[in-house]
């Protein structure tokens, strides 16, 4: 009996994610119906580079859905970071100082999430609201608002190198989802993160220290946000103190859509990336055909509801 069940639910996540690679197909044949510049080498190119930083950021958030919690400041914690090392690079140089001071400042806000989630028994809903609502004020605070321009070679290398004709987003992209993968199949670490998030107290009692756990994918989600934030600075060669913003609601979107569940522990890493790459596809299509940047909001609106609803029929099917 127990083990029908997990082939039903191993069959469960195949095909799930089969039916998001298909839409993806699906998205990708219309819009190249509809606009004869959507399938070229270009366009497909920036369609890369677009879902890199999204990319990136949306491993923490579903390290964080993994477990049962889930990040609403990783895109003010991205904007903020960025904007930090490119004034401080800016200001005083030595890029790579600041790049680590950048992905400190990312681990230490992470951490404060994970401490006030575990600890404090914050509502992770509240906690990271509230950071999301702190760190937009203090993107403004770092610049007064405005922009923040670098266009020294190593600020620029993380976004614009190419590397045998491929940015260098796409390929950091592709190397941390294989390194994520790996790690969530075949470590201690990863196994701890899918038995929190299907019953947190049956780990506890285990003996698994899931406040550990948990405060480790936070630090960890802060991290990535704040890398996802100095590539994103550094592919515009300026840190904007609107970037980040859409982040959050989307990362939700592409893990659920790509077959992570919100209630935690069931899910992969590449269906995540599946789910990044059917926004990324949706939003370059929309701009192709002129779609005005407010129906690109309502479409990403309609693409959140349709992810939690696929994860609810989920839920009853299992």
């Amino acid at each position: 009996m127990v083990n029908e069940l997990t082939q039903r639910t191993s069959f469960a996540k195949v095909l799930n994610s089969l039916r998001m690679l298909l839409v993806l197909i699906v998205l990708t044949a219309l819009f190249s119906i509809l606009s004869p510049y959507f399938l070229t080498g270009k366009n497909l190119s920036a369609i890369g580079l677009t879902i890199s930083v999204i990319g990136i950021i949306c491993i923490g958030q579903s390290l964080v859905l993994l477990t049962g919690d889930f990040d609403l400041s990783i895109g003010s914690v991205s904007g903020f970071c960025g904007i930090v090392v490119a004034q401080l690079t800016k200001s005083y140089e030595m890029y790579l100082l600041w790049l680590v001071v950048g992905l400190g400042v990312g681990a230490l806000i992470g951490f404060i999430n994970g401490l006030l989630v575990t600890k404090a028994r914050v509502n992770a809903l509240i906690t990271t609201l509230s950071m999301m609502t702190i760190f937009q004020g203090a993107i403004f605070l770092v610049n007064n608002g405005y922009a923040v321009g670098v266009n020294t070679d190593q600020f620029r290398f993380l976004g614009t190198y190419r590397l045998a004709g491929i940015p260098m987003p796409i390929i950091i992209l592709v190397l941390l989802y294989v390194a994520f993968f790996f790690i969530l199949k075949y470590t201690v670490f990863g196994r701890y993160i899918y038995s929190i998030g299907g019953n947190r107290e049956a780990a506890r009692l285990s003996g698994i220290n899931t406040d550990k756990i948990r405060i480790l994918v936070f630090t960890l989600t802060g991290v990535l946000s704040a890398f996802g934030g100095i590539v994103l600075a550094s592919r515009l060669c300026s840190a904007q103190t609107t970037a980040g913003s859409q982040y959050p609601l989307n990362s939700i979107a592409a893990c659920v859509l790509g077959g992570i569940a919100i209630a935690g522990g069931e899910g992969g890493i590449f269906g995540a990336l599946i789910g990044v790459a059917i926004i990324g596809v949706l939003k370059s299509g929309l701009i192709m055909i002129n779609m005005p940047s407010y129906y690109q909001w309502i479409a990403n609106g309609i693409v959140l509801i349709i992810a939690v609803y696929l994860d609810s029929r989920k839920k009853k099917n299992l």
